[in-house]
């Protein structure tokens, strides 16, 4: 763990003996964490209940209140810092009891120093994980009252746009993949336009064929066609006044483009066997999987009918170019699935790795029904990576393409096998900014091998 992070971590050591207390003091300071010693049971649990503690050390064999008494009533009070026993009278049974109570770990005494400040590090980062994902969890009374969840900047850049161009009548493009969540997108450029109160009306262009488009849009006079048995007004004027959303325009057929374009420009149309014009007062928001200019290149849409509806264009990105919204947004569907469940849903850390870890080629909408599949699937509340339809996923190291570039153009030079280690190990921490915690699980061994192999090469620790 480097400097930066054990200045902010708070470790709690709670120990009679006052040489080793002095000690511990001593040293954990001297490594960069901030640490208050007390001398008993209770003194130890008045700290606890005045302080938030990232790390409790505590010795289980104590007068007056003893260390497993002390972890009783610590674990009632709060559920967050991560408690580390330790004694110099260990038995199984004790040990057993003391996980059982919700003790992070156990070790015997004597205390080898560099073991224990590995054990704090690991501790820490799962406790930095546990704040995390109760701050998630607070947040997501805010995010209920908006549809769109998302911390990243990406997805702050479409807000902005939204909450920019919400407020003019202009069409609008919002292209993206499937499943990125483009109604949503829609619904908050209505929301925050004047027409908030007025209808906010969705067609999907990609069920229509060139016998019910017309229909359905512009609506049919009585007897306009076989089985017109009465008028029917068309989805036009369902939207007078509002929004009307069109999702999958680019699977629109070209003759009915081009009675699109000549709505757009006079704002009115025909019913279908009617004989007079209609006028209308509606606000176009368009959407497309597909890149329109593409779809132009290719004779599939019309060119001018493009460039009048990309005025105001809203790129939508994949969820794998937002991966900070991935621990909000399940979060969120986890919720979403257990609104009558009172169980406290918890999801491991293997698991959240795994989430942020995957692509996501069915973007938000995979997400959810990933979600909704692992609470489904669950036996107990805990989501964990083997409730996923993927396997999961594993960081790999994947170097900048500069240096992927310079590499491909060095010849190639054989080396010993601890060179080759040695300088991967670099990379990687290069990578991770010097955090050993994520270099370890890049690398695939735990803390301590990794703390061992920088001493061997005579690396940074």
């Amino acid at each position: 763990m480097s400097e930066i992070v054990r200045n902010d971590t708070k470790v709690l050591v709670v120990e009679d003996d006052k040489s080793l207390r002095e000690l511990l003091q001593m040293e954990l300071s001297r490594s960069g964490y901030k640490v208050t010693a007390t001398s008993s049971g209770e003194e130890g649990f008045d700290a606890f209940r005045e302080e938030i503690f990232n790390v409790v050390l505590q010795d289980i064999r104590m007068p007056g209140m003893d260390g497993v008494e002390t972890l009783k009533l610590m674990r009632a009070e709060s559920t967050i810092p991560e408690i580390i026993m330790f004694t110099g009278h260990g038995t199984i049974e004790t040990a057993v009891e003391c996980i059982k109570l919700g003790a992070y770990d156990y070790l015997t005494k004597p205390i080898k120093l560099d073991e224990l400040e590995l054990l704090i590090d690991k501790a820490c980062e799962k406790n930095r994980l546990r704040l995390e994902n109760i701050n998630l969890k607070k947040e997501i009374q805010r995010f209920e009252n908006h549809r769109i969840i998302g911390k990243s900047a990406v997805i702050q850049k479409v807000l902005d746009t939204v909450q920019r161009w919400g407020v003019t009548d202009e069409h609008v493009l919002i292209s993206g993949e499937s499943g990125t969540g483009k109604e949503l997108i829609a619904r908050a450029v209505h929301d925050t336009s004047r027409r908030v109160s007025k209808p906010f009306v969705t067609v999907n262009c990609g069920r229509f064929d060139a016998n019910t488009a017309e229909s359905e849009l512009f609506g049919h006079m009585q007897g306009a066609f076989t089985g017109a048995n009465k008028m029917r007004a068309g989805l036009f004027e369902l939207a007078d006044t509002g929004t009307l959303f069109m999702d999958e325009v680019s699977e629109m057929p070209l003759d009915v483009q081009v009675k699109l374009l000549r709505i757009l420009e006079t704002s009115t149309f025909r019913r279908m066997g009617g004989n007079h014009d209609i006028r209308v007062n509606v606000r176009f928001i368009f959407a497309s999987n597909k890149i329109l200019a593409d779809c132009v290149n290719r004779g599939e849409f019309r060119e001018d009918l493009y460039h009048r509806i990309n005025l105001l264009p809203i790129p939508l990105p994949p969820l794998r170019q937002r991966p900070d919204d991935i621990i909000p947004l399940t979060w969120f569907f986890i919720q979403q699935c257990n609104e009558n469940d009172s169980r406290s849903w918890e999801v491991t850390d293997e698991a959240m790795a795994s989430l942020i870890a995957y692509q996501w080629p069915g973007n938000v909408r995979e997400l959810r029904n990933t979600i909704r599949r692992a609470c489904i699937l669950a036996n107990e509340p805990i989501i964990t990576p083997d409730l996923f339809p993927f396997a999961p996923q594993k960081a790999v190291y994947v170097p900048p393409q500069n240096v992927a570039r310079a590499v491909e153009n060095v010849a190639f030079t054989a080396s010993p096998l601890w060179v080759v280690e040695r300088d991967h190990i670099q990379k990687v921490l290069e990578l991770v900014e010097q955090n050993k915690s994520q270099a370890a699980k890049l690398l695939e061994i735990d803390r301590k091998t990794l703390y061992s192999k920088l001493e061997r090469y005579d690396l940074e620790a």
